[in-house]
């Protein structure tokens, strides 16, 4: 009796995990790419951010990292869901994404240097420097402001921001444009030799708001997705989170 019983109860356990396993399924899954995975500090504040959004919607959330010419592609074929921050303008260049009507964070663009003679009153400035300029493939405002400014000789792109900042160590390039969250990063990379010599040479201005996009074919969900961010931000929660990333990254306790 005693092995019936037991065998009876395993079965029970079986089947309540089983239960359990199909309900957590049976919720739908939101696939979303940036430029970092949650490993990273960035990547991780947007994931607790869009996790705790996703759940408030009853899905699931999965953040996967790609670069931002890549991420683009995918979303615009529809083979991700959306992208979790893109600047206010970036729709007019994607028909096939549908802009949520909420910023979920505000990033500021910045030029860096690793020349410790190197000074920049005003970014025009550069128009008349013999400089070399270098930015992310991908985001929009260091490209549009860096063809305006160098030449096609004395410009390039890099993937990565890990590669930007090894290029001004290197000698390699003068000036790079990036977002500061992702020099965050770099600032904190053991990998980078020197990277301390890096230093931000000038602001583009005032942080800019990002905002989600999503693939078309989720547009019915871009105001319910709007209404989950605003909540989350009344109740502090974007700070809270990005806290928290740094405790995860073991920056603070």
């Amino acid at each position: 009796m005693k092995l019936i019983g037991s065998v009876a109860f395993a079965m029970a356990l079986l089947m309540t995990g089983s239960s359990a396993l199909c309900q957590s399924s049976a919720r739908p899954l939101f696939v979303m790419s940036a430029d970092q995975d949650e490993t990273s500090f960035a990547g991780k504040w947007v994931w607790l951010i869009y996790t705790e959004a996703f759940e408030r919607l009853g899905m699931r959330f999965q953040l996967i990292a790609n670069p931002m010419t890549r991420q683009s592609l995918m979303a615009d074929e529809g083979l991700i869901d959306g992208e979790v921050a893109r600047v206010y303008g970036y729709g007019a260049d994607h028909p096939n994404l549908v802009r949520v009507e909420e910023p979920v964070l505000d990033l500021v663009f910045s030029l860096y240097t690793a020349d410790p003679e190197l000074r920049l009153q005003r970014i025009e400035d550069l128009a008349a420097m013999n400089l070399r300029g270098e930015y992310r493939r991908g985001v929009g405002i260091c490209e549009k402001t860096f063809k305006q400014l160098f030449p096609a000789e004395r410009l390039s792109d890099v993937t990565k921001s890990e590669q930007g900042a090894k290029k001004l160590l290197a000698g390699r390039t003068d000036v790079y444009c990036d977002n500061e969250v992702s020099m965050i990063r770099i600032y904190r990379s053991p990998d980078i030799k020197d990277v301390g010599k890096v230093r931000k040479l000038i602001s583009m201005g005032a942080a800019i708001p990002t905002y989600p996009y999503l693939h078309k074919k989720h547009a019915a969900l871009a105001p319910r997705l709007a209404e989950m961010l605003k909540e989350i931000k009344a109740e502090g929660l974007i700070e809270i989170y990005r806290r928290q990333a740094e405790r995860d990254m073991g920056w603070t306790k």
